[in-house]
């Protein structure tokens, strides 16, 4: 009677498995349709990207000339597009 159990445990770990790589197809769905706010071109997982914390547009990091490294030093990141404008009294 114990020799079912482990088959419906590696059943339950392999549907796991399952739902684990649909949710890594959606994400890079769902990233396949960002566009860089600069260049208008498609998100690749190879480059870096940045997103403004103003208006949540995403950006190469080469449009924008903003390296990995320097990411790491910004609390907020503002768009050059949000950075030219100017907050009114």
């Amino acid at each position: 009677q114990r020799a079912p159990e482990p088959q419906a445990r590696q059943s339950k770990a392999l549907q796991a498995k399952d739902e684990d790589e649909e949710l890594d197809e959606q994400e890079d769905d769902e990233h396949g349709e960002t566009l860089c706010g600069a260049c208008g071109e498609h998100y690749g997982t190879d480059e870096f990207w940045i997103c403004c914390d103003i208006c949540e547009k995403w950006f190469h990091g080469k449009c924008v000339k903003i390296t990995p490294a320097r990411a790491e030093h910004i609390k907020q990141y503002k768009c050059p597009s949000c950075s030219n404008k100017r907050s009114r009294p």
